[in-house]
């Protein structure tokens, strides 16, 4: 056990005098400017690598609007967009006019089944119909 409390006493001692060891000498502004330069060219190095994928890129995107650039344009006047909204929209009113007969039919069985008599029309109905299926339930 004293063997153990002596380890003990030793281990926290290294430990302590070893956080006070002095910190390494702080860099100077010529070190700090040396590092920073260093870090810039390395960047500026891989930017330019990549950079020139991206011209060629542009070039192609460049041709390709050039080809394209004396073409007459889909809807050229206000006239012929007008035309082309109103045939979206119409085209979009015929989809609605299905969901909305769908839903006339609905309201027509609804009106339908409003005069009929309910199952269990009170609530004392309704209680002596639940208790029954719990009795059911807890025989078998």
């Amino acid at each position: 056990m004293n063997k153990l409390i002596v380890a003990l006493i030793a281990g926290t001692f290294a430990a302590v005098a070893g956080a006070q060891a002095p910190a390494p000498a702080p860099m100077t502004k010529q070190e700090i400017n040396k590092e920073k330069a260093k870090t810039v060219d390395a960047v500026t190095k891989a930017g330019a690598e990549g950079a020139s994928t991206g011209s060629a890129a542009d070039a192609k995107g460049s041709a390709a609007a050039k080809a394209t650039k004396g073409t007459p344009k889909a809807l050229p006047t206000k006239a012929d967009k007008a035309a082309a909204a109103k045939a979206t929209t119409a085209a979009g009113a015929e989809g609605a006019s299905t969901g909305s007969a769908a839903d006339a039919k609905g309201s027509a069985a609804a009106k339908a089944e409003k005069g009929s008599p309910k199952a269990l029309p009170t609530k004392e109905a309704k209680r002596e119909a639940v208790d029954t299926a719990t009795k059911a339930g807890a025989t078998k």
